[in-house]
């Protein structure tokens, strides 16, 4: 697991952060508490989860879409969701699994696949390919221009270890996006993680630290 290293972007450990949802069935609510509160054992803060738009996070139930904002950005736009959600009532384990990746972006952690000792074998002609682009950015339109700086920033540019805190690269984490086959030199895929891991666990438990028993 990594992140930005800019204590700004972390929470306040032993605080209670407010979450609200601002839309939803019961079912939905339901099933986002129980997933998010699979993070509370290992960081040492509180969520009070809310009805309403007033809160630290503010969830919005949104078909087509998983994002959050990260860490403390949450609290730059008051007015906006910070965070979007979309029901799977059918897929249980695949929306908690989603969850907790969203809540994990809350808690300050980027994606995994771009942790800066990840060394993922790439085929990136294969997934231009798939894209629609081309390996040249001197050929991108506006679209395309796009497209390249999605898959650079979601996939491929990993963070630098001299502005990062980071632990080893691990493919088990809740942060990592599925990889196919298709986007790899040689053998190398993973499909989705349904659970946090244990590196993902320690991680948050030293960036959220319970304080020292006396």
């Amino acid at each position: 697991m990594w992140a930005k290293n800019n204590p700004a972007k972390f929470w306040t450990p032993g605080s209670t952060l407010r979450i609200a949802f601002l839309n939803g069935t019961q079912e939905f609510k339901d099933a986002t508490i129980a997933a998010a509160s699979n993070w509370l054992p290992h960081i040492n803060l509180k969520f009070d989860f809310v009805e309403g738009e007033v809160g630290d996070i503010r969830i919005l139930s949104q078909e087509g879409t998983f994002s959050s904002r990260i860490g403390t950005d949450a609290l730059l736009h008051p007015d906006e969701p910070t965070m979007t959600l979309w029901p799977h009532p059918g897929l249980p384990r695949y929306f908690a699994a989603n969850v907790m990746h969203e809540f994990g972006h809350m808690l300050g952690a980027e994606h995994e696949q771009t942790n800066p000792t990840a060394d993922i074998p790439w085929d990136k002609p294969a997934i231009y390919a798939q894209f629609g682009i081309t390996a040249d950015p001197e050929e991108d339109d506006s679209q395309a221009s796009v497209t390249r700086k999605r898959l650079h920033d979601w996939y491929f540019d990993r963070g630098n270890p001299d502005e990062s805190i980071y632990s080893e690269y691990d493919p088990k984490s809740i942060m990592h996006y599925r990889i196919s086959q298709s986007w790899t030199i040689g053998d190398f895929q993973l499909f989705i993680n349904l659970d946090l891991s244990e590196k993902d666990k320690i991680f948050m438990a030293n960036a959220y630290p319970c304080p020292a028993s006396e």
